[in-house]
């Protein structure tokens, strides 16, 4: 075909295209984002590389992490996923560019300031962004300060500018070449798309139990006939005497009050250690920390018998077993424990040095699907508390409950909005109370406003769980790990004598820092059964333990685990006073200073704790091997036996303290002179201890015990 002078003059009236210019273009944007991303490291690394002390502890703690090849490996990834994301960031700036910017109208001076205008405007939308969804993050929280920069005009218009940037250019693109590029802008569109559907899956989609009501049914049997789902939900730090059930007047958790209403509570509830790993030990393993060798948070596992957990034990009996937890970095519980799938961060060195990392980008995409293979150590990680989405997490541990629909589930999840430092992404403050100035107060304030938190996560969850139709036929064992100490006057004890020999201190911050301060070790424990009326409304006055669930859960699969060297007892058969009459064992853990003060310095804590610690060679933190004895020496240690605690603190010498637990009073076991079981109890804290390295130096077990 040849041309005409139509054809010719048609051609000669279009506007000129020239070709686009990609590497001055591309270029440029590289250098401006690696110029972002260079401040962004230097922001976020300052404490690490520039501001961390000098010290033995912390260069053998930067030793340990240099020579691990799974650090090294971790690393590497997240540097890659970093790589990543800026080269999407890149890609998308150049479409959005590249159509128009080789326009002849656009001069040669413009074309080199409109890319960097581009990509600023791009920047402060992805501030803008992310300071929108999460206000508390303290190295870009300071956007939040200019309220018209969070305001939905300029987000708005932003995103307009974008959009329309975008458009035009794919429309020029196109026009250069169709095929080509029109192929490529619907690769680039579609891409988009399923990012973006990534991005939202995670929770910001409404769950629709609907959908999967009639599988979940099936899995558990429908009208009960077959194996029902067990449900053990934890809540960190949640002190009883914080919730509306027990006497509180807050309204802080209406949800939790509910549940409990419906539920069989057990009053006098302990765990035996007031940390979150060894709790969750006892806990799946229905034993003591002596028994289960999880004595402190981070145990090495190769001191740990793995196949000894509900985990493994649900998993052989045909369920689908799943363990969630948000904040890992204490709590090295994984798949290797008999678990399906873990939802949650992975753990590892690397949490603790991402904990506080602040990069727009990351934070917009790490709780996404998306996120989950990007940045897996900061997915749904409550570690990073302002960048931390409680209903994605929520909505995580749905979807693994309803992924296999075949088969019941056993779920233990946990959820640590409690847990220090008490802050999240939203700053909610409590109804009619200011906040102090007072360091002091101020901890237990937000303490406070993570519980209302919390309280409606759980009820939302719990909503959401039975609308799976997963609680048609189940049992739900709710609970929380441990309380938490704040200097409260609920914690005060009184000397019973005026002549006491010595001065108790109870009231110590923190938790499994001092057995003396009670509110650190009594628990909540309740259980609740759906289909049936094992676990109705009631409130029971015996003994309980955390260490009693596992037991309770094989009685109600017919002794499933009889098998098993349970220290605990079933909650479901046993009597108040077996419980009562039972010896309970309990026991701090590593001692930390900074942990009992008023108000916890991150710097502090860092320097008093690293040198505990090694990273083993998959980049996982443990405590090291050279430091167990010294933790196991220092522990405080006490029996619980009906209203009575008798305490055994090495600092102490040869005195034991000896405590009323609903008198709140106090006294030297040497100047008792009542009728409690004194001796019967030193007995058992003898027996129970006696193979522990350092314990009893003082030679109390063989100069009282006749």
């Amino acid at each position: 075909m040849t041309d005409t002078p139509d054809t010719d003059r048609s051609l000669a009236a279009r506007p000129r295209l020239e070709a686009i210019p990609p590497r001055k273009s591309i270029s440029l944007y590289t250098g401006l984002i690696l110029g972002f991303l260079l401040v962004v490291l230097v922001a976020n690394f300052y404490q690490v590389l520039i501001v961390a002390p000098d010290q033995v502890d912390m260069k053998a703690f930067y030793h340990a992490l240099l020579v691990s090849p799974g650090f090294w490996w971790d690393l590497g990834y997240f540097v890659l996923a970093m790589v990543a994301i800026h080269l999407a960031w890149l890609f998308l700036l150049w479409l959005a560019s590249a159509g128009w910017l080789g326009l002849p109208a656009i001069s040669p001076k413009n074309r080199q300031l409109l890319p960097v205008l581009l990509f600023l405007l791009s920047a402060l939308l992805l501030l803008v962004w992310s300071n929108r969804r999460y206000p508390q993050m303290q190295g870009s929280g300071f956007l939040h300060q200019s309220p018209w920069l969070m305001s939905d005009a300029v987000f708005v218009g932003l995103l307009t500018i974008f959009a329309v940037a975008f458009v035009v250019s794919l429309g020029f693109l196109i026009r250069r070449n169709a095929r080509v590029w029109g192929s490529a802008c619907v690769l680039a569109v579609g891409a988009f798309g399923v990012m973006y559907g990534l991005s939202i899956t995670a929770g910001n989609a409404q769950f629709n139990g609907a959908v999967v009501n009639s599988a979940v049914v099936n899995s558990a049997g429908a009208n009960g006939a077959g194996p029902p789902n067990i449900f053990i939900i934890g809540i960190d730090s949640l002190r009883p005497d914080q919730t509306g059930y027990f006497g509180n007047t807050t309204g802080l958790t209406p949800n939790v009050d509910k549940f409990l209403q419906q539920s069989t509570v057990f009053e006098n509830a302990y765990t035996p250690y007031a940390r979150t790993f060894p709790a969750w030990m006892s806990i799946l393993t229905g034993a003591e920390p002596v028994n289960h060798n999880g004595r402190y948070n981070l145990t090495n596992h190769k001191y740990i018998d793995k196949n000894r957990a509900l985990g493994r034990w649900m998993q052989n009996s045909g369920y689908r077993s799943i363990y969630a937890m948000d904040e890992r970095r204490f709590n090295n519980i994984d798949e290797t424990f008999g678990f399906d799938e873990v939802v949650g961060p992975e753990y590892g060195a690397l949490n603790f040095m991402l904990g506080g990392f602040d990069h727009p980008l990351v934070n917009l995409l790490c709780n996404t699907v998306a996120g989950k293979w990007l940045f897996p150590n900061m997915y749904l990680n409550r570690g990073r508390d302002m960048n931390y989405d409680p209903e994605r997490y929520s909505q995580a541990i749905l979807d693994a409950v309803v992924s296999e629909p075949d088969k019941p589930v056993f779920l233990a999840a946990h959820f640590v909005l409690p847990h220090w430092p008490w802050l999240s992404r939203e700053w909610e403050p409590l109804e009619g109370e200011a906040y102090s100035d007072d360091p002091a107060e101020q901890s237990f304030y937000r303490y406070r406003m993570m519980l209302k938190q919390v309280d409606r996560q759980f009820g939302q969850f719990m909503a959401d769980l039975e609308a799976t139709g997963a609680l048609d036929n189940a049992y739900v064992f709710f609970m929380s790990d441990h309380g938490d100490g704040f200097d409260l006057p609920a914690d005060e004890l009184t000397a019973a004598r005026d002549d006491a020999i010595f001065e108790v201190y109870t009231t110590t911050r923190g938790h499994a820092t001092n057995l003396l301060n009670l509110g650190q070790s009594r628990v909540l424990l309740a259980a609740k059964s759906y289909g049936n009326d094992d676990f109705g409304p009631a409130l029971r006055t015996g003994n309980g333990s955390l260490m009693d669930i596992a037991p309770t859960i094989s009685e109600l699969l017919d002794n499933r685990f009889a098998d098993k060297a349970f220290d605990g007892l079933s909650l479901l058969s046993v009597t108040d006073r077996e419980l009562s009459n039972r010896p309970l064992f309990m026991e701090t853990g590593v001692i930390v200073t900074e942990l009992t003060k008023d108000e916890i310095n991150k710097k502090r804590l860092l320097t008093q704790t690293v040198g505990i610690y090694a990273t083993d060679a998959a980049g996982k933190l443990v405590v090291r091997d050279d430091f167990r004895d010294m933790i196991i020496r220092s522990k405080h240690r006490a029996v619980v036996k009906g209203d009575w605690q008798l305490t055994l603190i090495p600092s102490m010498g040869e005195y034991l303290v000896l405590i009323n637990i609903p008198e709140k009073k106090w006294w030297s076991l040497d100047q008792y002179e009542g009728d409690a079981d004194t001796a019967g109890m030193l007995r058992d804290l003898c027996e129970h201890y006696k193979n522990d390295v350092g314990f009893d130096t003082a030679g109390i077990c063989d100069q009282k015990i006749r």
